[in-house]
């Protein structure tokens, strides 16, 4: 152990900052819009005005306390290891947890997670929560402080998450499409409510909802050129003499 590290904080990637603000932003607006224009009926298209309104305001309350929780979780989650211990932070609690405490350590190589184990206390976190540089230095750390006899899953763990231990530029993970494929799937639910003729307020939610999926899969595209681009100028550097 080296008592004598410094204390080094992690917090979470502003990708859910960003997330958390989109999100209540929009859901907020929408929710609210799409609430009063069932309530009132202002076209006539809703038979049961007061059940829709209530209907779209606990669904659209859903979607803004998640975006709300986002922004929470990026603003207090941290995970601090100093010299001699580990320190997860969440949104309401605290745990802390002595290396000399540890008593397992689980690495999940499908999830990213690990967890940390001691008498009586356990917490867990995602590696993909962190930046890449943050990733390999907490990895890094992990191994080094606790014992390996303690540590399991770590070959698995390794192999499924290569990209973490490599040094060129990543482009973004296909998994983040997801959240682009969602909005579309949800304009288009919306934009065959217009078509339908439920109301034009559902044709502005489709709308919405598609400009966001369309700068999502702008901003993907440009990550993933971006990082070839890397890649190419490294290894032609690499090969050059």
């Amino acid at each position: 152990m080296h008592a004598s590290q410094p204390v080094i904080f992690y917090r979470l990637r502003r990708f859910y900052l960003y997330l958390g603000i989109a999100g209540t932003s929009l859901f907020s607006l929408v929710g609210i819009g799409s609430t009063l224009a069932a309530f009132y009926n202002l076209d006539g298209s809703f038979r049961y005005p007061v059940f829709s309104a209530l209907l779209f305001g606990g669904f659209f309350l859903l979607c803004t306390l998640l975006g709300i929780w986002c922004i929470l979780a990026w603003s207090r989650e941290r995970l601090e290891i100093s010299g001699i211990r580990l320190v997860k932070r969440d949104v309401f609690h605290i745990t802390e947890i002595l290396f000399d405490e540890v008593t397992h350590l689980q690495w999940y190589s499908l999830t990213g997670a690990i967890v940390v184990e001691a008498p009586e206390k356990r917490f867990k976190f995602h590696i993909d929560n962190f930046q890449k540089a943050e990733q390999i230095e907490i990895t890094e750390r992990l191994r080094r402080e606790i014992d390996l006899d303690l540590q399991s899953g770590w070959e698995k763990y390794q192999k499924f998450n290569a990209a973490i231990f490599e040094t060129t530029e990543q482009p973004p993970r296909p998994e983040s499409v997801v959240f682009m494929i969602l909005l579309l799937i949800f304009a288009c639910v919306f934009g065959y409510a217009w078509w339908s003729g439920r109301g034009v307020h559902f044709l502005l939610i489709g709308l919405i909802n598609f400009l966001i999926a369309l700068w999502w899969l702008l901003d993907f595209r440009k990550k993933r050129q971006r990082a070839t681009t890397i890649n190419l100028s490294e290894q032609r550097a690499g090969v050059d003499p």
